[in-house]
């Protein structure tokens, strides 16, 4: 199967009136029909544990105008690994109490060896209610008496307050899809945009009926888009229409449009009270002031209120790009949302000299990509800082502890963004410049005749392999010391660990560690292995085929500079030296193993300049990767003297 490339259309607007449209041909709700009975597996996704046979929905409202969608999902078990998908979760916004679900309905049907079936309807006591914060909660059943070959099925119907929580249709998931088909009413005067994000071997049907009021969406044959290492947010590729209001229109016919352009979008944001009006406000903390009335350097006054606010406020976990409350309530409360620490870090620059610090929305990686050609403002989920000091740009958000300024949030690489400004706004996209993910090892050890390796490790490690283990030695660091020096090496234990943390961010993090390795010996040989501690221990790239791009982010770099004393009288076959090259030259690995007198030197360069690589190039770094895996990994064998 080919890789699938994505892509966006041009967004459409339309304008409804309110009428009826047909709804699809599907079997009656406690129904089924012989095809699905039939079914034993899916032709288009051959590894699926279930398939989805069905799942419709459509959209209208009531008197009040709150927003009424009906939704039913029916689904086949194809074998024991599918059956946890008779656990059924719904999520709703139950905040402010926006969004209520109700009419909740399900079925287990039974197949039976004749090919007849028997129903077992989900009773009302088997629904739970779990809030899971402030502001979503989650519907929870279980459907009952469910094996492999069962097929079960379940309605209900989300009502919410306006149409203001109109989400985008998907009908792609982790599980393939037979049919997925979506009608939307829109309320009288409103116009809604829409974007189509599907790959090209995916046809859509798209019924626009202007003079009806609605406008219905289906598509066929969907394969499930299941984890893939290094992948962006899977709704960067889900097949899916996403809506986002465009405009009202009064009785008189005068349009207002609501956010067409970014210029738009920009102005509209640094008026509003809860964003760019919170900018202007001087809160007077002297404490700020003072600090920075000793340098004139403008990096140094940045990098000191950057971490003032970082070290000082504590993030409660949720985004946001909004301070509803006020930022002096913020500072008061010492705790805040990442658009209130982010818009009070901003507020401080600003006043306090930075005439080019601005508010910049972003989507990290694992929220989802931007459409550049309409200001989708949900698709941001919070707003950073954007400053720039001494002529250099940074890119400063105080939510993350332990992230030096000068080092731009992973979360963001390869991530587009909008400078918010009523002059300056723009969309930029983020790079990694120059940092990267760098490790330099150096290991001394020896090796007995009983074959115990035993030795000393250091590691210094730079920019974001400095941030990324720093965070996880603080996090857990029991946990950081067994996935990075442990688990990844048979019978390696370590006897002491020491962190030495600089003063200075431009310094790196030191891990020393005294370890010792029990290894393999038969016949008076013993197996070493040379691939310790890279981090480059296994291929991540093992699936047939990829549905996604691989970001990495930033550049990779890993240099191993290896002693091992061997035992007397041992003799070594030395491997050739390797030097292995991707086809387009981003990927570098060199390995050179010698002998001199009685000490093994190991050295190990591995440099990857890409940062992101397209689905369609995937079997070649899958290829890649296992031939230099597969290298790393060969052992060296020790002949032992008499």
């Amino acid at each position: 199967m080919q890789a699938t490339n994505y892509f966006f259309t041009a967004f459409f607007v339309v304008f409804l009136s309110l009428t009826l449209l047909a709804q699809p041909e599907l079997p009656e709700y406690g129904t089924l029909t012989g095809a699905e009975i039939d079914l034993k597996d899916c032709s288009f996704d051959p590894e699926a544990e279930a398939i989805i046979l069905f799942d419709e929905a459509s959209t209208d409202y009531d008197d009040g105008y709150a927003m009424i969608t009906k939704r039913r999902v029916r689904i086949k078990i194809l074998n024991d690994k599918g059956i946890n998908r008779a656990n059924v979760v719904i999520p709703f916004y139950s905040g402010d109490n926006f969004e209520f679900i109700r009419n909740i309905e399900a079925i287990t049907y039974t197949i039976e060896a004749n090919g007849s079936y028997k129903t077992n309807a989900l009773g009302k006591k088997s629904v739970f209610t779990d809030k899971r914060d402030s502001y979503y909660s989650l519907i929870k059943f279980a459907m009952p008496v469910v094996k492999a070959g069962d097929i079960i099925e379940y309605r209900y119907e989300s009502v919410m307050k306006h149409y203001g929580g109109l989400e985008n249709w998907e009908f792609q998931s982790d599980l393939p899809t037979l049919k997925s088909c979506y009608v939307l009413t829109v309320i009288p005067n409103a116009e809604f945009a829409y974007t189509v994000q599907k790959g090209k071997d995916y046809p859509i049907i798209i019924k626009p009926l202007k003079d009806q009021g609605r406008i219905y969406f289906e598509m066929n044959n969907v394969a499930g888009l299941r984890f893939e290492p290094y992948m962006d947010a899977p709704r960067d590729y889900i097949q899916q229409v996403q809506f986002q209001l465009a405009g009202m229109a009064s009785p008189s016919g005068y349009k207002q449009n609501i956010n067409t352009t970014w210029k738009s979008t920009a102005y509209d944001l640094m008026t509003e009270k809860q964003f760019g009006s919170q900018l202007d406000k001087n809160l007077k903390i002297d404490e700020v002031s003072q600090m920075v009335k000793s340098t004139t350097s403008a990096i140094t006054k940045m990098k000191l209120i950057y971490n003032y606010v970082r070290d000082n406020l504590s993030w409660n976990n949720y985004y946001s790009k909004y301070a509803p409350d006020g930022l002096k309530k913020v500072w008061e409360n010492k705790r805040g949302s990442a658009g209130e620490i982010n818009l009070l870090l901003i507020n401080l620059l600003t006043s306090n000299g930075f005439e080019e610090a601005f508010p910049m929305l972003v989507a990290e990686r694992d929220f989802g990509k931007i459409n550049p050609n309409y200001p989708f403002l949900d698709k941001f989920n919070k707003v950073v800082a954007f400053v720039v000091a001494d002529g250099k740009q940074f890119i400063l958000d105080a939510t993350q502890k332990y992230l030096p300024a000068g080092l731009t949030p992973y979360q963001l690489l390869n991530t587009t963004a909008f400078l918010v400004d009523k002059k300056k706004y723009n969309l930029l996209e983020i790079a990694s410049g120059n940092k990267s993910y760098r490790n330099k090892v150096n290991m001394v050890a020896s090796l007995t005749k009983e074959g115990l390796l035993s030795g000393e490790l250091k590691v210094e490690s730079f920019d974001y392999a400095k941030e990324d283990r720093v965070r996880k030695e603080k996090t857990n660091r029991e946990k950081f010391i067994s996935e990075i020096f442990v688990k990844p090496y048979e019978g390696l234990t370590v006897d002491s660990f020491q962190v030495i943390h600089p003063d200075q961010d431009s310094l790196p993090m030191e891990q020393v560690v005294r370890f010792k390795q029990q290894l393999n010996e038969s016949g008076g040989y013993i197996f070493i292995n040379s691939n310790l501690f890279t981090g480059l221990e296994k291929n991540p790239f093992t699936s047939s085929i990829r549905f996604t791009n691989v970001n990495f982010g930033y550049p990779y770099q890993t240099n191993l500079h290896g002693s091992i004393k061997l035992p007397a009288g041992a003799k070594i076959d030395l491997p050739d030296d390797k030097i292995l090259f991707s086809a387009d030259n981003t990927i570098r690995l060199a390995r050179q193993v010698k002998l001199e007198k009685d000490e093994l030197k190991i050295n190990i360069y591995f440099f990857q300049s890409a940062t992101l690589v397209k689905a369609e190039s995937y079997n070649g770094l899958r290829d890649f990767y296992k031939s230099m895996v597969d290298m790393l990994n060969e052992p060296l064998v020790v002949k032992l003297g008499n």
